[in-house]
């Protein structure tokens, strides 16, 4: 028997709990290995010796093989095509690992890390696959180790919290939960992964009242470099658990998170799509800063905007909701009430439906890019922005199958003020400077056109941030949930939590697993690519 016993297995993840999360430095990687049961020479670790980077990924497959059977698909199997179809952007379904590995549980997560490390196959890890980047969750030529079993959903008996999986995407999630009539501070669209939105801050529809995803965990369960399992929260390994709240995947692979519950009777609330033409755009924008600035008066109230062209007239799309039934009523929507919407969808809604409709904007199987930056609250550089968009516009007329979309939304103070919760979190962001998160999403059809799309929204980006310093309203936040692969998330944090972060990699992660042998997504000490033709800030 390869994996000796589960009853050795589990005693290995529940003692793990209780040790220290430090890698000693005579961390034996072929011992962790056994002391989880695995029967190391049931392996093809002698080929360890003559191995070359050609043959590190195959070892590491055939391993995994030998221990998880058919869990490991390979590029000749038919689950094989229909996972790699199954990510959002074309630029990660292009990518072809090695092998891929749907890891049945986190004792199974753990030994693909060792496995890695042993072999030095890089891997990377997918839960929902909705990053707009090759790369960040899927990996060329080495493991991509799969969350998607990973799907607990659990509430507590006191229905105070609710463990979720990183397999969940939040369509599901908030299906499950309206049965309690209980709901979490997640995502806004359904078929966004639970992990990666959340470990990069995780914006929701009830973030003005309870703050981000991120800052409604209770607890993580993660997988360390070391293969251990261990739980990171306010009184357990609390610089960890810190990192982890915006820190994305540089510290380990997180196979449960732990949030606090929130009450929604029936699952209710209300939202929907306002259109508008360009009549209106000077009272839109006033609008959308007063909500923001104004929203501790109700923070049930949020809002985006999309300002885009449709068959060549200019419109602009505003997402409004509110977290209870009925918001329409509500004052703080007054000013878009006086304005006249070409087209509204707003209504009584159920969050799970309402989160599946907004999935119908975000279609799979194109070239996609999320690109963007913060400034602090000015009504006139909300203004500008749209105007610096629609100048720049007729850069990309020849790109096939372009939808380029500028869009608005508010990083408000109530927001802010929630991410002090339970020791605060990296993001760097002051209460008293509430923010407009400002971004180009776009999708095309072909790869010829990258360089003509990236140079299109660099030159917005640079314009806009200009224009926000000479008023002295610019900012270095990013949010890594839209942030580009040519962005460095980690520096905009600040220097000091920058370098607090790297601190606590090195503490639970020593020899860099998490940032050499898993170099996708965003890195503490770089962007995922680093080309200094595109946007700088």
């Amino acid at each position: 028997m390869l994996l000796r016993g589960s009853c050795l297995l589990a005693a290995f993840v529940l003692g793990s709990l209780a040790q220290s999360a430090i890698e000693t430095t005579d961390f034996n990687v072929t011992r962790a290995l056994e002391d989880q049961g695995v029967d190391v020479s049931k392996l093809p670790v002698p080929a360890l010796a003559e191995r070359s980077s050609d043959s590190a990924c195959s070892i590491a497959c055939k391993s995994l093989k030998i221990l998880y059977g058919d869990r490991v698909l390979q590029s000749n199997e038919a689950a094989f095509d229909s996972f790699t179809v199954g990510y959002w952007s074309i630029q990660q379904s292009n990518v072809m690992p090695f092998c891929i590995f749907e890891a049945p549980n986190a004792a199974s997560v753990s030994v693909a890390i060792l496995l890695s490390r042993l072999s030095q196959c890089p891997f990377a890890a997918k839960g929902g696959g909705h990053a707009a980047f090759a790369g960040a969750s899927n990996i060329e030529g080495g493991i991509t180790v799969s969350l998607e079993s990973l799907n607990t959903i659990q509430v507590s008996s006191d229905k105070k919290t609710v463990d979720v999986g990183p397999g969940n995407k939040w369509g599901q999630v908030y299906t499950e939960l309206a049965k309690s009539d209980l709901a979490v501070v997640g995502g806004r669209v359904a078929p966004i992964g639970v992990g990666g939105l959340t470990l990069g801050g995780g914006i929701s529809f009830f973030s003005s009242i309870y703050g981000w995803a991120c800052d409604n965990v209770i607890s993580y369960e993660v997988v360390l470099a070391s293969g251990l399992i261990v739980v990171a929260s306010p009184t357990k390994n609390r610089d960890l658990y810190w990192a982890l709240r915006g820190g994305g995947n540089n510290f380990g692979l997180v196979t449960n998170f732990n949030y606090e519950a929130i009450s929604l009777p029936g699952n209710d609330m209300w939202g929907g799509t306002r259109v508008y033409l360009e009549d209106n755009f000077p009272r839109l924008t006033q609008a959308f800063s007063n909500l923001v600035a104004n929203s501790p008066l109700d923070p049930n109230a949020g809002q985006w905007i999309a300002w885009l062209v449709n068959n060549g007239t200019k419109i602009a799309s505003a997402e409004l909701w509110y977290a209870q039934p009925d918001g329409n009523a509500s004052r703080i929507f007054d000013e878009y009430n006086t304005l006249t919407a070409i087209s509204d969808t707003t209504r009584n809604t159920k969050l799970a439906a309402y989160a599946t409709s907004l999935n119908a904007a975000n279609p799979y199987g194109l070239r996609e890019t999320y690109y963007g930056l913060t400034v602090k609250l000015n009504p006139e550089i909300a203004d500008l922005a749209k105007d610096i968009f629609y100048e720049e516009l007729p850069s990309t007329a020849n790109v096939a199958g372009v939808n380029p979309v500028l869009l608005y939304q508010g990083i408000t103070t109530g927001q802010i003020k929630a991410m002090a919760k339970n020791g605060g979190n990296p993001l760097g962001l002051s209460p008293e400077e509430p923010l407009y998160l400002i971004h180009v999403a776009c999708w095309w059809e072909n790869a010829a056109d990258d360089d003509t799309v990236y140079a299109f929204i660099t030159q917005v980006l640079n314009r806009i941030t200009a224009r926000a310093k000479e008023r002295g309203v610019d900012n270095d936040y990013i949010y890594m949930n839209y942030a580009s692969l040519y962005e460095d998330v980690i520096r905009g944090y600040g220097p000091d939590n920058k370098a607090k972060l790297q601190r606590i990699a090195r503490k639970y992660d020593p020899q860099q697993v998490f940032q050499k042998l898993q170099p996708g997504y965003f890195k503490l000490d770089r962007p995922p690519v680093v080309d200094a033709r595109y946007f700088s800030g």
